[in-house]
């Protein structure tokens, strides 16, 4: 990395800093990460200079080299290593490179000079400063001849090619004062954007006329806390432009200090907001521009991602055709470059719209993509938060309480004997060596599996409960001690299972009804034996690839890699280790092995650490403590809470307090359900959402419920996709403006009708929610409950209350849009009446206490409310 030290003066890099001149390669699918890579070029360079050094005793590795020289007013070091000095046998001294190469024999031993000119002008720079720079070897015209070596290890099969190449001192010599001119001038650029960045701070303002209430509130409080170098967390109800109020002072924050800003989101309908928003900016005088990150298989040209340029004509020839096009410059000066810009400028001159953009990312000033480009270690934007430098970066998180959730998941890894098979079915009829030993690979990984799974429980089956069971015993709402009674008896679902390291293949698979019955279980895994396979896969999938097995597959089709994938990924997680990682066998997929992440908040925390500043906001961020603890964000985090800006009388919450809806009782009292959804139904007509807390009880509900009279009655699906989504919002929106029946829509809490979605005015005049929307108790949760109990004494609240609650106050924030609009909110279950869960309603909800909701007559309240005349009620 090329260091700067401005007070001094002073440039430091490296030889290879000098040599690289940025010959494009294209980004194409590689058979490793590049952690996996460099260790195996490590590998692979030590053994060759330990042969060398067996085998000549002249050799001497490592030799360092230093030049100084001065630039345009600059001190610049040149530090390196020669990996290789020796004397051959005709007397020369031999200065030697060593590289390891991903290439089949054929393109090994048809490489020449031309072929890798990065490493050819490393090679030859090492020899300008051995003569040039400080501890020379005093070459001069009576010293011995030189020879300059580059030996290309071929990884798959560790084949050498060995290319002498030729040397011309003036050449090198022009070739050092250039570079070393090119990388002060993009230093200066670099700086100058950053004068540009913080010039145009003044130029970022509120791009409306005046606030609304609450919002100007809202950005003094997140600009006070970026400027006292605090993270800050604010939840903001619909109604206060939280958008806007966040991106602003973050823009200007990021501004002032030469940097840019990332909204992060969880949702593409959230980008459009702010893609939106940063065009209201410029349109306002804001002197900054933006580009939306749209992901690769969404965005890609060709119907299979296969980013190869020997298989992709739009990522063969990719930089020429980028910069001869001019598509890049036309891109920047757009306000945002969105998706459809991007894939315009692409399909016209046929390169890679997805490389484009993280192109155009690089300086851009406001950067709006996934969370995974921020937080997922598989999928993160590698030049803005591992090349580059993520300390000129500000975050904006959008709709943080998703981020809890998703931050688990991306450290949740799991090996499922299923997906073991299916790999070795795909690899069924190849008999080539390479595939017959993916196939022992795969096998071997499912017996070690399946050994977990019949590993020896503490007790025996008779005694061990499914998760059903476990559901029925653990009833939270119980007073503490009967709680532990309860997981006592609960607690036989725990089982520890150490196997041996050198654990023999198992046993076959009990015929039904023989040995234990499966359950889920804790298991200590053998780190090693996984670490072991992986490395064994890595070199397995270089070879794979190189042999072009892969070519023909598509970035995601083929198996061998896929394999490779899976266990790299699986074992990454494994190496972090920590209190938060429990390891699990369980049923699913024919038995499993999963690395739970019960708690994301040091991992996302490192991201958050690393970044300029960090904001956090969302409608639904209730407790603050909560969501700054699981989040990641330090002690010293800013918590703002903001009251919605609509007028209370406009909408009425109702808590129907008869119907218990715990799982042990949900369907007892569904005829209850059904009673109270039809009273709220029939005294106002109007497009309802019916939240459910899961799918299952969704479709015993529909069935309850049966066909009402005057609505159409529509159901959320546990596979539904975009296409079938947009028709569902279409039809609310047709029967909101039109003379038709209108839409009973039943849809599950947490899901994509109750969240991240807009009914303005009369496409939603109420939510009914069913029952608070908490995690299905489980073993996994209980492993949750038990971390938070001991790290924060709230387990219950941080594993089940405040995510199940959040996912309520979500769904009846649908309803409630804009100040024209009014509609009822109603709470259809016991627990809703109790204090834990009352105590979490949004302040806005009630006058002066969470009982004053509590309603015995829906009917007749709402028909108060919406002060219609009386109508028949429904069924």
């Amino acid at each position: 990395m090329i260091r700067f030290d401005e007070e001094r003066r002073t440039v430091t890099l490296s030889v290879r800093d000098l040599a690289d001149e940025n010959d494009y390669r294209f980004c194409g699918p590689a058979p490793l990460s590049l952690k996996r890579r460099a260790v195996l070029g490590r590998l692979a360079h030590e053994d060759h200079q330990e042969a060398r050094e067996d085998e000549l005793s002249s050799y001497r590795r490592e030799r360092s080299v230093r030049y100084e020289t001065r630039v345009d007013g600059w001190r610049v070091v040149v530090q390196g290593r020669i990996d290789g000095i020796y004397t051959d046998a005709e007397g020369r001294t031999v200065i030697e490179e060593v590289k390891t190469v991903v290439a089949r024999p054929e393109e090994l031993e048809a490489a020449d000079e031309g072929t890798f000119p990065a490493y050819a002008r490393q090679l030859q720079l090492y020899r300008f400063l051995l003569e040039e720079g400080s501890g020379a070897l005093g070459f001069d015209d009576r010293a011995p001849p030189i020879a300059l070596h580059l030996c290309l290890i071929s990884l798959p099969d560790r084949a050498v090619r060995v290319l002498e190449l030729g040397y011309r001192r003036e050449r090198c010599r022009a070739l050092v004062d250039r570079r070393l001119r090119e990388i002060l001038a993009a230093r200066r650029a670099l700086c100058a954007r950053a004068a540009e960045r913080r010039a145009a701070c003044e130029t970022v303002r509120f791009p409306h006329p005046r606030p609304r209430p609450q919002q100007q509130e809202m950005m003094d409080a997140i600009e006070r806390a970026l400027a006292a170098g605090r993270g800050v967390l604010v939840s903001a109800p619909p109604g206060i432009g939280k958008s806007a109020a966040a991106l602003v002072p973050a823009l200007r924050y990021a501004a002032s200090v030469g940097g840019r800003v990332f909204v992060a989101t969880s949702k593409t309908t959230q980008q459009a907001i702010f893609a939106k928003t940063v065009a209201m900016l410029r349109r306002a005088g804001a002197k900054v521009r933006g580009v939306v990150l749209t992901a690769k298989g969404k965005v890609c040209l060709n119907d299979v991602v296969h980013c190869h340029p020997e298989h992709c004509a739009h990522a063969a020839d990719y930089e020429r055709k980028l910069m001869q096009s001019g598509a890049l410059e036309r891109l920047r000066r757009l306000p945002l470059a969105g998706r459809e810009d991007i894939e315009r400028e692409a399909r016209a001159h046929d390169f890679c719209p997805f490389e484009a953009s993280l192109d155009l990312a690089g300086d851009a000033d406001v950067i709006i993509g996934d969370y995974n480009y921020v937080f997922d270690p598989g999928a993160n934007a590698r030049r803005i938060f591992v090349d580059g430098d993520p300390q000129d970066v500000v975050l904006l998180i959008d709709e943080a309480h998703n981020l809890y959730e998703r931050g688990a998941r991306y450290y949740s890894p799991a090996l499922r004997r299923d997906a073991l098979i299916d790999i070795e079915r795909r690899l069924a009829g190849r008999t080539a060596p390479l595939a017959r030993r993916a196939r022992a690979l795969a096998q071997r990984l499912a017996q070690r599996i399946e050994a977990y799974g019949r590993g020896r429980s503490v007790l025996p089956a008779a005694v061990q409960a499914t998760s059903s069971q476990a559901e029925n015993l653990l009833l939270f709402d119980d007073p503490p001690a009967r709680q532990r009674e309860r997981r006592q008896a609960s607690g036989r679902l725990r089982r520890r299972t150490p196997l041996a390291p050198q654990t023999p293949p198992p046993p076959p698979p009990a015929a039904p009804g023989e040995g234990e019955a499966p359950c889920e279980r804790e298991v200590e895994l053998d780190r090693e034996w996984f670490f072991g396979l992986r490395d064994e896969l890595a070199e397995l999938s270089v070879a794979w690839f190189a042999e072009g097995n892969a070519q023909a597959q598509g970035e995601e089709g083929d198996p061998v890699l896929e394999l490779n994938r899976w266990v790299s990924r699986f074992a990454g997680v494994l190496e972090l280790e920590g209190e938060e990682f429990a390891q699990v066998w369980t049923r699913e997929g024919g038995g499993a092995l999963k690395i739970l992440c019960k708690d994301p908040s040091r991992q996302l925390g490192r991201r958050l650490s690393a970044c300029a500043g960090a904001v956090a906001v969302s409608a639904t961020l209730e407790p603050l403590s909560f969501y700054r603890d699981v989040l990641g964000f330090g002690r010293d985090a800013a918590l703002h809470s903001f009251p919605s800006p609509f007028d209370r009388s406009r909408r009425r919450v109702l808590v129907l307090d008869r119907p218990s809806t715990a799982y042990r009782e949900r369907e007892r009292d569904l005829p209850i359900v059904d009673d109270a959804v039809r009273a709220v139904v029939s005294a106002y007509r109007g497009n309802y959402l019916v939240c459910c807390p899961s799918f299952d009880y969704l479709e015993k509900l529909a069935r309850q419920l049966g066909e009402l009279p005057g609505y159409e009655t529509l159901r959320q699906t546990p596979s539904m996709g975009e296409g079938r989504r947009a028709e569902v919002l279409e039809r609310l929106r047709r029967a909101a403006s039109e003379a038709a029946n209108p839409v009973l829509l039943l849809a599950v809490q947490g899901g994509i009708f109750t969240e991240g979605v807009d009914y303005p005015g009369a496409e939603c005049v109420g939510a009914i929610i069913i029952g608070p929307g908490l995690p299905r108790v489980g073993f996994e949760r209980e492993l949750i409950q038990e971390h938070f109990q001991k790290v924060y004494g709230r387990g219950f609240e941080y594993a089940f209350l405040y995510p199940g609650m959040n996912k309520v106050i979500q769904a009846a924030g649908r309803v409630i849009r804009t100040p024209t609009d009014k509609g009822v909110v109603v709470l259809v279950g016991s627990r809703f009446a109790t204090p834990r869960y009352a105590e979490l309603f949004p302040r806005d909800w009630y006058e002066r206490s969470p009982r004053e909701l509590v309603c015995t007559d829906p009917y007749g309240e709402l028909r108060r409310f919406w002060g219609e005349r009386d109508e028949a009620r429904v069924g």
